[in-house]
C-alpha cells in the first residue's frame, strides 16, 4: 500500500483486439472468442520481444547466413583457383630448370655489377660466391634432350632451352 499513490490508476492488462469483429480477447489467445478469427501474435500497438535466434525479414535486421554463405563461397573459389593454377613448373622439368638458372644468373649479376653475365655459364654459377656457396648446386640439363643447352633469350634476362623453345614456337 505504501507503493501505491492516490490519484494514479493502475494500467489495465493489455487485450488482443480482433481485426475482424473488433472484440477484445485475452492476451496470448490464438483465436477470437466471438468470431473464431486467428489473431496476430502481438496485441494492437504492442511490441513483440523476439528471441535471439528468431529472424524477421520485415524488420531492418539481417540473417547471419547473409554473411556466412558468401564468405564460404568466396573461400571455396579461392581454394579452387589456387589448386587449378598450381605453383608453377614442377621440379625436373625444363621450365623449372630455366627458372632456376634465370634466378641464379640474376643473383650473380647483382653480386658482381662490374662483370655481369652476358652469356649463360653454368660453371661460373657453380663457383662459390660471397657467402661461400654457388648460385646453383648442380648443372642443369634438359630432360627432353640432354644434348640441348640453356642460353639467354634475345631480351638478355630470360633463360631458354635450345630444344624446348623450338617446340613452343
Amino acid at each position: 500500500m505504501a507503493t501505491e499513490k492516490k490519484g494514479e490508476a493502475t494500467a489495465p492488462v493489455p487485450k488482443s483486439i480482433c481485426p475482424t469483429c473488433k472484440s477484445a480477447n485475452d492476451l496470448g489467445s490464438l483465436m477470437c472468442k466471438k468470431c473464431g478469427e486467428i489473431l496476430k501474435k502481438n496485441p494492437k500497438g504492442g511490441k513483440v520481444i523476439k528471441t535471439a535466434g528468431e529472424y524477421d525479414p520485415t524488420e531492418g535486421s539481417f540473417s547471419p547466413s547473409c554473411i556466412i554463405i558468401p564468405a564460404v563461397l568466396i573461400l571455396a573459389a579461392i581454394i579452387f583457383f589456387l589448386l587449378a593454377v598450381g605453383t608453377g613448373p614442377k621440379r625436373g622439368t625444363c621450365g623449372y630448370n630455366c627458372g632456376q638458372l634465370a634466378a641464379a644468373a640474376w643473383k650473380y649479376s647483382k653480386a658482381h655489377p662490374e662483370r655481369k653475365m652476358s652469356a649463360l655459364n653454368q660453371d661460373e654459377l657453380m663457383k662459390p660466391g660471397k657467402k661461400g656457396q654457388g648460385y646453383i648446386k648442380e648443372k642443369f640439363s634438359c630432360p627432353v634432350d640432354p644434348s640441348a643447352t640453356y642460353e639467354f633469350d634475345t631480351d638478355g634476362a630470360t633463360v631458354i632451352c635450345t630444344t624446348c623453345s623450338k617446340k613452343k614456337r
